[in-house]
């Protein structure tokens, strides 16, 4: 028997969410629901994402005015949630997304299955259920393609930061062995598709308002172009990022910039700000002994996290970036992404040094510098502002402290 999740009576009428199909589909007859094997939860499923993917890309409005607007319209009492509901809940949401909705995604192109729906609920009926899919549809494309769009800064930061890795490590991921650019190229590929369902399954493209950064079709052939104007955007949230966590590191960051353009010795002195940079973060936000405490808690088998100086435990460079990386939260499971950021930032840094020493001047090293400073702003764009984001504010304010 399923789970059924019981709900107190709200003194104010439900009228729906945002979905059009759900409006369409809760007028029709309890028995031709159960004929179609649709229930109570599968509708306010659906109604509920449709209208979170309206509300949540609503871009007019901070986030926090977003994630209201979605409880206020469901009517949601934080409060009140029962653990146990809650459980239910995302059990029935599963299963409805990896049993019912493939299903019906398959059954609904079936000539046969569209004859059976048309017959049981009326011509009429059928036609205003064909044109809200088709609306709710509109939806889906638009905020999956808002959603690729917002990654494409995060795709060319990745891009940026695995471009230094050594091709062993690079390897590890098959998608990082294309040419570069390859997990943006990815990104773009994916709109494309969207693009085209949207040509495909006829969807009405006057409910799909676009944004204005949204307005032009993407071509993979202008990826190079792409990926430029996109790490313009990485350079100046690396550097927001950067400012707002310790001011001591923001100069270093844009002492790096201001060299490259502008000093008569670019490369040494580049080189220098951002080797200052990365010691900063990697010696003084988290101790010693507590980056050896969360070594031995996350990766007690790790064999190149510490190493022994003088009878003391110290831990390496790598791990330092790592617990970094990871804010110095827990780890439930290694994360190749992380350790792949670690071991590039590490590698980066050891650059740097040799860069700095053997400076020729040459249009190489000019190159070089350029890519270096591009994996320190992707590094910190990725680690400072995705997961240190999710820290409590006395935490970040704790680190603030002591990188200053």
């Amino acid at each position: 028997m399923d789970d059924v999740i019981e709900m107190k009576p709200n003194p104010v009428p439900f009228e729906g969410g945002l979905s059009a199909l759900a409006r369409e589909v809760r007028q029709l007859k309890q028995s031709q629901l159960k004929a179609l094997g649709i229930t109570d939860d599968v509708i306010s499923i659906w109604d509920f994402s449709i209208s979170s993917a309206v509300l949540l890309t609503d871009e007019s409005r901070p986030w926090e005015e977003r994630f209201t607007a979605v409880i206020d319209r469901f009517r949601i009492d934080l409060d009140s949630v029962n653990p146990e509901h809650l459980e239910v809940a995302v059990r029935n949401f599963n299963k409805f997304a990896g049993t019912d909705l493939p299903k019906w995604a398959t059954d609904i192109k079936r000539q046969g299955f569209r004859v059976f729906v048309r017959r049981l609920i009326g011509p009429a009926a059928f036609g205003r259920c064909e044109q809200a899919l088709r609306e709710d549809g509109a939806i889906i494309a638009n905020a999956l393609r808002w959603a690729t769009r917002k990654l494409m800064p995060y795709a060319v930061a990745l891009d940026d930061l695995y471009a230094v890795l050594p091709p062993e490590r690079a390897n590890e991921v098959p998608l990082l062995a294309g040419a570069p650019g390859a997990i943006l190229e990815l990104i773009v590929r994916l709109d494309q598709a969207f693009e085209d369902k949207v040509r495909d399954w006829e969807l009405p493209v006057a409910l799909m308002a676009a944004r204005e950064a949204e307005d032009d079709a993407l071509d993979v052939s202008d990826i190079v172009k792409l990926g430029d104007d996109l790490r313009q955007i990485v350079n100046g949230r690396s550097r927001d990022v950067v400012a707002g966590l310790s001011g001591a590191l923001h100069r270093k960051l844009q002492g790096a910039r201001d060299a490259i353009e502008h000093s008569a010795d670019p490369v040494a002195q580049a080189a220098n700000s951002l080797i200052e940079l990365l010691d900063r973060i990697l010696r003084a936000a988290f101790t010693d002994d507590e980056v050896i405490d969360w070594v031995q808690r996350n990766y007690p088998d790790a064999k190149d996290m510490t190493y022994t100086s003088a009878d003391a435990l110290k831990p390496t460079k790598r791990a330092q970036a790592l617990c970094f990386a990871h804010a110095g939260q827990e780890v439930p499971e290694p994360s190749l992404v992380h350790e792949l950021a670690a071991t590039a930032i590490v590698g980066v840094r050891r650059s740097l040094q040799q860069l700095k020493h053997s400076d020729k001047g040459t249009e190489e090293e000019q190159e070089a510098i350029l890519r270096y400073l591009a994996a320190v702003e992707a590094y910190m764009t990725l680690v400072v502002g995705i997961v240190w984001a999710g820290l409590p504010e006395e935490e970040v304010q704790r680190f603030r402290e002591r990188l200053e």
